[in-house]
Formats: C-alpha cells, structure tokens, sequence
C-alpha cells in the first residue's frame, strides 16, 4: 500500500520551486533596467519566446507597493511594460483588504505588443540612445532629489 503523501507526490507534476525564489526574481528584474542586457536579451533571441514573455507577464507582480519597495532601480518596471505591455490599459489589484482597485500602466495605448521594442533593442545604436535617456532621467532625478551640490563659497575681492 501507498501512504497518502506518497500517492500525493506521484500525482503532483509541479516543479518545485527554489526556497531563495524572492531573491532570484528580484535580481532578475532589476535586471531589466540595464539596456545593454536587454540588448543582449535582444540579439539571443530569448526575447521572443512565448515562454520568455509568459515569465515577463508574471513579474508584474513587482508592481505592487509590497514588492516595488525592494527595488534599487525602478527603471525595470518601465522597462518591463515595454517589453512585454499588459493586455488592458489598466490591470487590476487586489489590496490587502480583499478590494479589487485599478493600477494604471504606463503603456501607450493603441494595443503595442513590445514587439517594436524588443526589435530596436537588438540595434546597438537603440541601445545606446535608451543607455543615453536612462542617464540622462537619472542626472535629472538626483538634480531635483539633492540640489546642485553644496553652495560655493564667494570669492572676496580685495
């Protein structure tokens, strides 16, 4: 005879998953806000996978107040929206006390699949320019979080 855990783990086909899942999500998405690994993403093809996009859909989740607030480089989540763009102008979330609310996207409207996306992020030139904007937001962003530096000092004239 078969014990019932034993008829439970013949029946059950899942793939287990691994106990440092969080921590291997997380730095995978964060990933995603370096052009130049999406541009290696890009020209290895991985990037049209169904698979590939399936996982990407999945990482959505990151969206979230609850995990968004682990992310170093929030980038990721607009890039991931290029990437792979949710079906709807909104996708909906469910917060802590059971109410279903929309979360806006920040995905044009008009039905973009990321496909052109994905393509140009193959052109090493796209890469540089997306390179050159991410940088560009970043020096804007600290501007604005921290001032210009500390003030100089006048020179006395004398």
């Amino acid at each position: 005879n078969m014990s019932t855990s034993e008829t439970n783990d013949a029946n059950d086909t899942s793939v287990a998953l691994p106990a440092n899942r969080f921590e291997l999500e997380l730095e995978f998405i964060q990933c995603l806000a370096s052009p130049a690994y999406l541009h290696y993403l890009a020209t290895s093809g991985i990037l049209y996978q169904s698979s590939f996009l399936d996982f990407l859909r999945y990482l959505r989740y990151w969206k979230r107040p609850e995990y968004a607030k682990y992310l170093s480089y929030p980038h990721c989540l607009y890039f991931l929206d290029l990437l792979a763009p949710p079906e709807d102008d909104d996708e909906e979330e469910v917060s802590n006390d059971g109410e279903k609310k929309k979360m806006e996207t920040s995905v044009v409207k008009g039905g973009d699949s990321g496909e052109a996306f994905r393509r140009e992020m193959a052109q090493v030139s796209f890469r540089n320019f997306v390179h050159e904007q991410q940088f560009y937001s970043w020096q804007f962003r600290s501007a604005r979080l921290y001032g210009g530096g500390e003030p100089k000092e006048e020179v006395e004239s004398g």
